[in-house]
């Protein structure tokens, strides 16, 4: 199959769709206009207010930590989860009149897989989903995988039992050059990565050297959602001109009768 088959636009998420994003039948399937266009603008205003350049991966701004970047510190940790629900309610604030892009995802998840989805918890806490990123001019995500058994600790329960992961991002704007998706049809097995895991922590940063030339490369659009198995190595290419702002998180599997996990 050529990798250009992996990718899939639809007009609606489906348990098909979703089942073959998990197994990597595909690697990336694109919604358009998933959040009407007329609203990201207004949304895009209310949501960089909120930005704490603090907060974030470093590499992007946000108005929280992810679960990554708070992984290792037990007060960040701790804070993370206490924002779970504050953060649900916020952008359910600052969206109205119209529903939030987040819980309209969420809903979506929930009537599409047989076992619903669930907010991922931690000790009967609520993790957050949908944190804001804004990428700004000259910034770039390195080519990577996102996968949550390596970022975590077996005391942590629902995480270690994910094994099939998905990340998702509604685009509020886009730059007006680079800042394109680009993902290889290349996973980096476990024992493979245990052999490099000191050169690339949190499986960040590997060099284009390791991975084919053929690529799948998206230039978003406003208002679309865009979700990629995270297993597959991804990038973000430097923005040149401009800004790019989404609301993301991730989504995990632990089979089809259980219900999603939804993080960020």
């Amino acid at each position: 199959m050529a990798i250009q088959d992996k990718l899939a636009v639809v007009d609606t998420l489906t348990e098909d769709v979703l089942l073959r994003l998990f197994k990597r039948d595909l690697i990336v399937v694109r919604v358009p206009n998933f959040y009407h266009p007329e609203y990201c603008a207004a949304l895009a205003e209310r949501v960089v207010a909120d930005i704490d350049d603090g907060a974030g991966a470093g590499i992007y701004a946000s108005n929280i930590d992810s679960f990554w970047a708070a992984r290792r510190d037990k007060e960040r940790h701790r804070r993370y989860f206490e924002h779970g629900i504050v953060l649900q309610r916020h952008m359910r604030e600052v969206s109205e009149p119209h529903a939030s892009p987040i819980d309209l995802l969420r809903l979506t998840l929930e009537e599409s897989w047989p076992g619903g989805a669930n907010l991922m918890r931690n000790s009967g806490r609520k993790a957050p989903f949908g944190i804001s990123r804004l990428w700004r001019e000259g910034s770039e995500g390195l080519p990577h995988q996102d996968l949550i058994y390596r970022e975590t600790s077996a005391v942590e329960e629902e995480p270690t039992k994910i094994r099939d992961q998905i990340g998702v991002n509604v685009y509020l704007t886009t730059s007006r050059v680079g800042g394109e998706l680009e993902t290889w049809d290349v996973v980096i097995e476990d024992a493979e990565y245990e052999k490099i895991a000191d050169r690339f922590e949190g499986s960040y940063g590997y060099t284009r050297d390791m991975l084919p030339r053929e690529s799948i490369v998206i230039q978003p659009q406003v208002g679309d959602l865009i979700m990629i198995n995270t297993a597959c190595v991804h990038a973000i290419r430097k923005i040149i001109d401009g800004e790019r702002l989404t609301i993301s998180g991730f989504v995990g599997s632990a089979g089809e009768d259980q219900p999603l996990l939804c993080w960020s």
